[in-house]
């Protein structure tokens, strides 16, 4: 009964063909910053730290359009299934959207740089991590145009686009790290700011690619003449109605995340590089969840568009039940593994001492973290992102923060305390998200069902 409603070969397959290359492409950007992370650690715990802080902070910062600009892929998966489907249209509103959130989110990142000291880093990171976040922050206006057409090719389940320019990106920013960081082929060793410049180039790269791809792929319905178009306010206002609780979906999550590394970075420079591994680890895992969670995001916008409610149902618990298989199996390895995991990323005894020891409890941590991540997924597809906004906004701002803070400052416990406040706090998000996907298909359905029978009657 239980492989019955959690495992049909049909339902996974469809998942795994339109996944794959989602999750290929996310773990290309994991990698990209996998990458970037070893490259820069050679030059220390300090340029590491410095990075990861910058990083934190620049998500923090943009993590809001992020979330807003991931929507649109479930609204135009929808539309498809129409009779008379406005394609065209959804994508010229998405990219007005874009443009505003774009001048918004740097106006932010510049003041940023300017207070920078209300993160209360230590003077070396503090120091190492402005020149490297002044050029982080330009890479932030091609990052949000490939979301937008990432969100495009996505929504007609064109889903290789992005993992051909994420791939393509992991080359040439590797490439561009051995030249800028070290100094080769003639450049200036430019060391953590050359990474930068590295991440601003791939990133364009990345938009360009993706965006042209959009334009000349005869199934997608985008062109030149798209952006000539008429916007009109209904379709702006219907993006904007699911894009901004999502945006403080992924607002309230990575902010959580952020705070727990500016809080490593106020115990300590080891305890921050070691999140930094540690976080970055987990994050490469997470990448499969966040991948097959698109998958199902768009198969549910196809489905709950058409009410088919059991359909529905049936996507989610085959959704969920991938990732949890996966998840469990990454959290075996984390534990088996940690020693030469975090030996990939540093040769300093006291951050892989710290780091190893945070990857038991990361081992956890990821689980509920893949799992909730499908269940954000799953909900945007059937246009629910209002109340799970507020199950995030508990979760991370009302248990995962003060808990961490307290228990990484205030106990013994330090960094091992950080990690326990988020865990906890994933671990209620999950069960809460996917308890409200279930009651919310169901309710529907049994809407249905019951308004079929009052009809047939009549």
């Amino acid at each position: 009964m239980f492989l019955q409603r959690y495992f049909n070969p049909t339902t996974q397959r469809s998942l795994l063909r339109l996944g794959a290359p989602v999750v290929a492409g996310n773990v290309g950007l994991v990698l990209i910053g996998l990458v970037d992370n070893a490259m820069v650690g050679r030059l220390g715990y300090v340029p590491l730290a410095a990075a990861g802080i910058s990083n934190t902070v620049f998500f923090i910062a943009t993590i809001f359009g992020i979330g807003v600009l991931m929507v649109f892929s479930a609204t135009i998966a929808g539309e498809q299934t129409k009779k008379e489907p406005k394609t065209q249209n959804i994508i010229n509103a998405s990219m007005l959207i874009n443009v505003g959130l774009s001048i918004f989110t740097f106006i932010v990142l510049q003041l940023l740089i300017e207070y920078f000291w209300i993160f209360k880093q230590t003077a070396a990171v503090e120091a190492a991590a402005i020149p490297y976040f002044r050029v982080l922050a330009y890479s932030m206006l091609p990052m949000f145009l490939y979301l937008t057409f990432k969100s495009v090719s996505d929504g007609h389940n064109l889903t290789r686009a992005a993992m051909y320019a994420t791939f393509l990106a992991l080359g040439l920013n590797a490439a561009l790290n051995w030249i800028f960081i070290y100094g080769k082929l003639g450049s200036p060793a430019y060391g953590l700011v050359g990474a930068g410049y590295a991440t601003f180039i791939s990133r364009s790269f990345m938009a360009l690619f993706v965006g042209l791809y959009c334009i000349y792929h005869r199934r997608i319905n985008m062109s030149w003449s798209t952006f000539k178009r008429k916007i009109y306010r209904d379709h702006v206002k219907r993006l904007l109605r699911l894009g901004v609780p999502s945006g403080w979906q992924f607002f309230f999550e990575v902010s959580a995340f952020a705070g727990a590394a500016i809080i490593a970075g106020q115990i300590g420079e080891p305890e921050l590089a070691a999140h930094t591994i540690a976080i970055q680890l987990a994050a490469f895992t997470y990448m499969f969840a966040s991948g097959i969670s698109v998958a199902g995001m768009i198969k549910v916008g196809e489905t709950w568009e058409q009410d088919q409610q059991g359909k529905t149902i049936a996507i989610g618990r085959n959704t969920t039940f991938m990732v949890s298989v996966f998840m469990f199996v990454s959290a075996i390895c984390f534990v088996i593994f940690r020693n030469p995991l975090v030996n990939l990323f540093t040769e300093e005894p006291v951050v892989s001492s710290i780091a190893s020891s945070l990857m038991i409890l990361a081992a956890l941590f990821q689980f509920f973290d893949g799992l909730q991540a499908v269940s954000l997924g799953l909900l945007r597809g059937m246009g629910d992102t209002k109340i799970p906004s507020y199950i995030t906004l508990f979760a991370y701002w009302v248990i995962a923060l003060p808990m961490a803070y307290y228990l990484g400052k205030y106990t013994s416990l330090e960094m091992f305390g950080v990690w326990i406040g988020l865990t906890i706090a994933l671990v209620l998000a999950s069960l809460f998200l996917y308890r409200r996907f279930i009651s919310l298909a169901k309710e529907k359905n049994q809407f249905e069902v019951s308004d079929h029978i009052h009809v047939s009657r009549n």
